[in-house]
């Protein structure tokens, strides 16, 4: 499926209450460094969403035809109970321990993926253009706009950045970064290379991509290998980046009526592109692949549904301009088109070949327009809408519906 489909449970305002309890921890933290403000830099966000939502269907018809879901609005696949206002909040910061040592914190609470941490690591500087890192580090490998303060937009474009079935792609996890910075002639040139476990201390124990193998499953096994390069031309602020994530998963299926394995490999490929037409217009033109294969291996002897083999292709294309019409006002068009090709093979208890579903597909198109304004006080207001169509199914049968959306965002940062 397009994202991980399944009942949606209540919102947790007890993750809630723990991120504003760091925020309110940290803003403390950053007067007690005020004397430092050169080395060390903390900010804090909080706001408040409310959306108002129209579809052609107002509910997915079954797991396998999800007509809402695949539209990609706010409501799709959120980690907390869907609410059409709903408040965030987002702690950044920077701390310097010594000259070329420093802490880094990222961390966000919305309804969309739950509350999260994708960076709480330590970074020191070997050399001017050689380091390392380790903690939980972010992947970096994508321009996700959820950390950045002139976010021009509420929904982001960019179908990876949408959902919580993609954040083992594009958040972070426990792990280890080496990582250069030199610059050749007018280019400045960033290399990192990363080893992550995100079962380590517990911190994304169901993590599994967008498939679910069983109600009850168990990651057993969660290796990740990832690299990236980043480009950027120093006097003419072109910048591009090709990045690279693998992973090999592992979980048990501890049901009785299953008693199976089921190992999942992924590759992703992201590619960016992002330069200025003019002082005011830029543009962003973003692409990711990834191909997953997914198997699941039954102990029992009669021939299970569990018996198979999954491979899922997945491409998405997204194209942004943005325009900084004043020093307070930013307009944004972006156009998105998400491509899923799934393949499902069936096997006996002999692990010979019995069947194959007819392949199956989703296909997302969206439109969106967003304007932000900031006033001087560190208020800022987004207002954005958006438009979604999708069609899924098989060769000789087409489920379509289209949505659309208009969405506020007030919030407060410093």
């Amino acid at each position: 499926m397009l994202i991980e489909y399944q009942k949606l449970i209540q919102i947790n305002r007890h993750e809630f209450a723990r991120l504003v309890s760091l925020f309110g921890l940290f803003v403390c933290q950053s007067i007690h460094a005020a004397e430092d403000l050169e080395i060390s830099k903390w900010s804090y966000q909080l706001g408040v969403d409310t959306w108002q939502l129209n579809a052609s269907v107002a509910q997915d018809p079954a797991p396998w035809n999800a007509q809402n879901t695949n539209l990609l609005l706010p409501n799709a696949a959120t980690k907390w109970r869907y609410a059409d206002t709903s408040p965030y909040a987002a702690v950044i910061g920077n701390q310097y321990i010594q000259n070329n040592t420093f802490f880094s914190l990222k961390a966000k609470a919305d309804q969309t993926k739950g509350l999260r941490v994708d960076e709480a690591m330590v970074q020191h500087d070997i050399s001017p253009s050689f380091g390392v890192r380790a903690g939980v580090v972010n992947y970096k490998t994508s321009w996700c706009r959820t950390y950045e303060p002139d976010n021009g937009w509420i929904r982001e474009v960019e179908t990876v950045c949408l959902t919580k079935s993609l954040r083992d792609v594009t958040g972070g996890a426990p792990g280890a970064q080496a990582f250069t910075s030199t610059r050749w002639g007018n280019y400045l040139v960033q290399n990192q290379i990363g080893l992550y476990r995100p079962l380590a201390f517990n911190y994304a124990p169901r993590e599994f991509g967008n498939y679910t193998p069983s109600p009850n499953f168990q990651v057993t096994q969660n290796h990740k290998l990832g690299f990236n390069i980043n480009v950027l031309h120093l006097d003419k602020a072109f910048e591009t980046r090709l990045s690279y994530i693998r992973a090999n998963q592992r979980a048990t299926l501890p049901e009785e009526n299953i008693r199976g394995t089921a190992p999942q490999t992924s590759d992703l490929w992201y590619l960016g592109v992002a330069a200025p037409i003019t002082n005011r217009l830029h543009v962003r033109l973003t692409q990711f692949m990834q191909h997953q294969n997914i198997e699941c291996w039954s102990q029992l002897e009669s021939d299970p549904w569990c018996n198979t083999r999954v491979t899922q292709q997945k491409t998405a294309t997204a194209l942004e301009l943005s325009y900084r019409a004043t020093s307070a006002d930013l307009w944004s068009i972006g156009m998105s088109e998400t491509k899923f090709d799934t393949d499902r093979r069936f096997y006996t208890a002999q692990r010979t070949f019995a069947a194959q579903d007819a392949p199956f597909y989703i296909r997302t198109r969206q439109f969106s327009a967003a304007w932000r304004h900031d006033w001087p006080n560190g208020m800022f207001g987004i207002a954005q809408v958006l438009w979604a169509r999708q069609k899924n199914g098989f060769d000789d049968m087409d489920f379509s519906s289209h949505g659309n959306g208009l969405g506020l965002r007030m919030g407060y940062q410093y």
